[in-house]
């Protein structure tokens, strides 16, 4: 598979893209919104037009999260972002952890090191309004001129909104946090969700007959802790959950950061370890703490025969 973690992997294990000369864009891509599908969907299009192959330069963490040292919750993770670019036909990904080296790179250094020099690339497509290079000085007037230099394409894709609404990571990261999943599918063009790996828990919800799924949520954007009516995807088929997310305080009120515990409905494989995908589709209460194991396990009856009534509507 074509996804690449530094420009150097890509020179030695990617000659054969360079030799053909693709067509670039750059950006954080969190979330993969409308916005960027439609730049993406340009690129891979230009590409076809150019008979030549189409790659995206990416970053494991927000480049703004590095320069600020403010941690910005994202929407997915780097597996899941490079899988959603594969899914829409690019032909190769070069997914970077954004560094000091790459944070003093100027723009026209950039260009001409990275975007020419390393991937011999014919043309950039730029987002609209993106700016490329240290402090942000590569704007699209400023890298159009420095392609001219080189022999290198430079096109600004169109703004996009939704509902009069300018698309962004940032509002759709907003919307998540505040549980609209409306307002979040509107501008994904398709329903949130999380991937993660399945991970060993204390196995509590499997001796009050709940087995739950854990997925760490660290570093991302999630909704307001409560109960929700999810989809979780597992080897390619979906099943029905409902899902918690919070500090389980019932059972462990040492806990801090909170988790995300999936109980699928109907099923009883080992999902530790698989990476599965979970997608919101409703909310059912808040979290809650409960004075003894019985009520907590009266109200999960009770929020299983909720999700499973609703998610047939």
């Amino acid at each position: 598979m074509n996804t690449f973690t530094s420009f150097e992997e890509f020179d030695s294990k990617g000659a054969h893209i360079a030799r053909a000369r693709p067509i670039v864009t750059v950006g954080s891509f969190d979330g993969l919104h409308l916005g960027h599908i439609y730049l993406i969907d340009e690129l891979v299009e230009f590409a076809h037009r150019e008979n030549a192959p189409s790659a995206v330069v990416t970053f494991s963490m927000h480049p703004r999260e590095y320069m600020t040292g403010k941690a910005m919750p994202a929407l997915t993770t780097p597996p899941h972002k490079r899988k959603l670019l594969l899914e829409h036909g690019v032909d190769a990904v070069l997914l970077l952890e954004f560094n000091e080296q790459l944070r003093q790179l100027s723009a026209a250094d950039f260009v001409t090191e990275c975007i020419v020099g390393a991937m011999n690339a014919r043309a950039l497509l730029v987002g609209f309004n993106n700016r490329i290079g240290k402090d942000g000085e590569g704007t699209f007037e400023v890298l159009k001129a420095i392609g001219e230099k080189h022999n290198l394409k430079v096109v600004e894709a169109e703004r996009i909104e939704v509902s009069g609404q300018a698309m962004s990571s940032t509002a759709i990261r907003q919307h998540v946090q505040n549980g609209d999943f409306l307002w979040a599918r509107k501008m994904l063009g398709r329903p949130y969700s999380l991937v993660g790996v399945v991970q060993h828990g204390d196995a509590r919800g499997r001796t009050i007959g709940y087995p739950t799924a854990n997925i760490s949520l660290a570093g991302l954007a999630y909704p307001p802790r409560g109960v929700y009516g999810v989809r979780i995807t597992i080897d390619g088929k979906a099943h029905i959950g409902a899902a918690n997310i919070g500090l389980r305080p019932t059972v462990d009120k040492s806990r801090t950061m909170p988790l995300l515990e999936v109980h699928v409905l109907d099923f009883n494989g080992d999902l530790y370890g698989q990476e599965v995908e979970v997608e919101f589709l409703f909310r059912v209460r808040d979290e809650r703490m409960f004075d003894s194991l019985d009520s907590l396990k009266s109200q999960l009856r009770a929020d299983t025969a909720e999700v499973r009534v609703r998610s047939c509507e």
